[in-house]
């Protein structure tokens, strides 16, 4: 079993190891648990493209290269992107050198992955820091879906020309305009 499975799995499990009342910090964690899940996919899946299989450490330096706020600038492009093709309005382009190797809009099940990651990420910084906040198990239950789903979507559409672009972009993606 792979470290983002293993996550998924452990988002379930402390969304429901309360049964009748539930404590906010295995709600919080579950929610930071699914987000990590499906970042870690991503990540896993990007430096496996990145890398040959040899030397073996390699992908794992390329893996720890991945940062959260790039990868939710490329991920939000790449939305702005599908919407704006969608309305066959201009704003919110991906930048030039990744806008030549994506087909817009995008495919259902990559554009899933693209909000899932970002929806996920908004989550875990309120599940993280916002202590104001109670969580309830039906909307942390609900994010768990949404990773899970995530997953399924990512398996159907990882091998399109696009979804490559945007696994690596999700790294690469501010280097590409210099």
């Amino acid at each position: 079993m792979t470290l983002h499975h293993d996550l998924l799995d452990q988002a379930l499990h402390l969304a429901t190891r309360e049964t009748k009342k539930p404590k906010q910090a295995s709600l919080r964690r579950a929610v930071s648990a699914a987000y990590y899940a499906l970042f870690h996919l991503l990540v896993a899946d990007g430096a496996k493209r990145l890398s040959p299989a040899k030397p073996a450490g390699l992908s794992l330096l390329i893996q720890r290269a991945f940062n959260h706020g790039a990868m939710r600038d490329v991920c939000k492009s790449f939305a702005d992107g599908h919407r704006a093709a969608v309305r066959n309005s201009q704003p919110g382009q991906p930048p030039p050198a990744t806008r030549k190797l994506i087909t817009l809009p995008l495919d259902p099940p990559l554009f899933g992955v693209i909000q899932a990651l970002i929806d996920l990420q908004e989550a875990r910084n309120e599940a993280d820091y916002n202590l104001d906040k109670q969580w309830n198990r039906l909307d942390v239950l609900s994010r768990v879906q949404t990773a899970r789903q995530a997953f399924v979507d990512w398996a159907a559409i990882r091998n399109s020309p696009t979804a490559t672009v945007f696994v690596v972009a999700l790294l690469l993606q501010k280097h590409w305009g210099r």
